[in-house]
């Protein structure tokens, strides 16, 4: 064992003191560059909304691209008028480049199935308007009364929650008996 010892001591000596190469020789050397390059298309994103606050209103999820808000006792029984219902709805967004954020409803309102116009006879409406409030990065823009449509722009990439508040007031005037319907649409897109 001693002599592999003194060899391998005797190995790193030779190793220490060897002649270092001289300076102004050179090896021929090729070089290539590469470039990465990558384009991110404008794009906004939005995810399945999550309810917050809810008052005689429930939400049912259908994914990324729907959802149900369910009013369980639309009328009062005493007076068959609206009763007061609110939700809040977040939709988590995302958007890489300027964008515009627009909301309308198809009926301006709830609307009786099979009702043409909104008022019924006897002094019972077919109708009943509410309002959604849109707010999105310290900018808000509000539907219903005489609005059925609103659009928010920004100008600059952005992410979080968008927030619509749903109020369908309490009313005054008794409902027809039937099923209320309307469809809001949000439509988040990039402006370039």
């Amino acid at each position: 064992m001693r002599a592999l010892s003194l060899l391998i001591v005797s190995g790193l000596a030779l190793t220490l003191t060897a002649p270092a190469p001289a300076q102004a020789q050179e090896l021929n050397r090729g070089t290539q560059r590469l470039e990465l390059l990558g384009a991110a298309a404008p794009a906004c994103v939005a995810g399945s909304a999550r309810a917050g606050q809810q008052i005689n209103a429930t939400y049912q999820d259908g994914g990324p691209s729907s959802g149900s808000v369910v009013i369980p006792i639309l009328v009062d029984p005493t007076t068959a008028a609206t009763q007061g219902s609110s939700i809040q709805l977040n939709l988590p967004v995302v958007c890489n480049t300027s964008h515009t954020i627009s909301v309308r409803s198809y009926n301006g309102g709830l609307l009786r199935d099979g009702s043409t116009g909104n008022q019924g006879s006897g002094g019972f409406s077919q109708f009943q308007g509410y309002d959604v409030l849109v707010a999105w990065q310290n900018a808000t823009a509000r539907i219903g009364g005489n609005g059925s449509s609103a659009a928010l722009a920004y100008g600059q990439p952005a992410k979080g929650d968008l927030v619509l508040d749903i109020a369908i007031p309490k009313g005054t005037q008794p409902l027809v008996a039937g099923t209320y319907r309307d469809a809001v649409v949000v439509e988040i897109r990039p402006s370039n």
